[in-house]
C-alpha cells in the first residue's frame, strides 16, 4: 500500500505557502527546525525568522492551529518535560493550516 503524501498550508507573516511534509511523524522540534531552513528555488530561504524580537530578547518559534470552535490561533506548545510531539498529537491533518508563532523567551 502506498503513502499518501502529506501536505501542510504555512502561515507566517501574512504569508502562505503549501508544504509537502516528508515525514509527518516527526516531532514538532524536528518540523520547525526544518522550515527555518528551507529555500526556495532561487536559493533563498523561505520565511525569514529573525533570532532576536525588536527589544532584544532572542526568539524560539511555534506552530499554531486555528481553533474552529473559538476562532483563535492556540499554540501547539510541547507539554512540560515533553518534546516529541508530534502533529498527530495536536490533531493535525493533511492539508490542514498552520501557523508560526515567534515566542520571546527570558535570555
Amino acid at each position: 500500500m502506498e503513502e499518501q503524501e502529506f501536505f501542510l498550508n504555512i502561515m507566517y507573516k501574512n504569508e502562505r505557502v503549501k508544504f509537502r511534509i516528508v515525514n509527518p511523524s516527526a516531532p514538532l522540534t524536528t518540523l520547525m527546525h526544518n522550515l527555518r531552513h528551507v529555500t526556495g528555488k532561487d536559493g533563498r530561504l523561505i520565511f525569514d525568522f529573525p533570532s532576536l524580537d525588536a527589544s532584544g530578547a532572542p526568539l524560539d518559534y511555534f506552530f499554531g492551529k486555528e481553533d474552529p470552535d473559538i476562532k483563535e490561533v492556540r499554540v501547539l506548545r510541547p507539554r512540560i518535560g515533553h518534546t516529541d510531539q508530534t502533529l498527530a498529537d495536536y490533531n493535525v491533518n493533511n492539508g490542514d493550516t498552520l501557523y508560526v508563532i515567534p515566542d520571546p523567551f527570558p535570555g
